[in-house]
């Protein structure tokens, strides 16, 4: 298969183009079978490194189109996170934290995929990523003190009940030297997990309120929506039904406030 520079010159290509004669022969047969077949995008595995025409700098094409695939994969992550713009809370838990709590200043924290770390049972807590806040939620005192200790807070369950849990700020480590911080619920989430049956891959909210019946004065209500494939009337018997098959009790729900 001989070619001459004038016909590099029509394929778009000069000799110097390439690192060595093989890279120009990939080139080549890719040509050719995009001739015999212009429907089908040539596959030819082999270096597609090429000289950069006006530097004179190598290319690595492969590498760049790495590095596209793992920003694309980068953006599909965050567009999975539920849908945009976030739907509102729902009418029955403004009405536990106004008639529980007397809460006000709802916000939404954050909008995110149950991750496995999120159910697994030896880890027993809850993350939200720092950066994925969507509103500001605490003071710079309650800032401050999540640094080097816990934060008692209350928590509204998907299933409506009320129960204690803890708040602490992690800070960890990257393998390229970079620290994330996160927001963690935790010690008795581990509870809440086995309760609502939370499962990784569905979609939660997590909102935070302000109220003047509990210690901190800080509460968060867990809102789970609708997952593919459940039906509307299971999701509601799943949520009331407590640990033995009995339907939870409103009372149960008044009995996290502080002492």
């Amino acid at each position: 298969m001989e070619r001459t520079q004038k016909d590099f010159m029509f394929l778009g290509k000069k000799t110097e183009d390439f690192q060595d004669p093989i890279h120009m022969l990939c080139f080549l047969l890719e040509h050719e079978l995009e001739q015999m077949n212009p429907n089908k995008t040539p596959k030819i595995f082999c270096s597609k490194r090429l000289r950069n025409q006006e530097g004179g700098q190598d290319i690595d094409y492969e590498a760049k189109a790495r590095t596209m695939k793992k920003q694309k994969t980068k953006v599909n992550r965050a567009i999975d996170n539920g849908p945009n713009p976030a739907p509102d809370l729902p009418i029955e838990f403004k009405n536990a934290i106004a008639e529980e709590f007397r809460g006000t200043h709802i916000v939404l924290v954050i909008q995110k995929r149950i991750f496995a770390s999120d159910v697994r049972p030896g880890q027993n807590r809850f993350s939200v990523p720092v950066r994925q806040v969507r509103t500001e939620f605490l003071t710079e005192e309650e800032k401050r003190k999540l640094n080097n200790e816990d934060l008692s807070v209350v928590l509204i369950q998907p299933c409506l009940e009320s129960i204690k849990m803890n708040m602490k700020t992690w800070v960890m480590a990257k393998e390229n030297g970079k620290a994330s911080s996160s927001y963690m619920l935790k010690t008795e989430w581990g509870k809440v997990v086995k309760k609502n049956n939370i499962k990784e891959g569905e979609i939660v909210q997590l909102w935070a309120f302000r109220t003047e019946m509990t210690m901190n004065g800080l509460g968060f209500a867990l809102v789970r929506m609708r997952r593919a494939g459940k039906a509307k009337r299971e999701e509601e018997e799943e949520c009331i039904t407590g640990d033995n098959g009995n339907m939870a009790s409103s009372s149960s729900q008044s009995q996290v406030l502080s002492h």
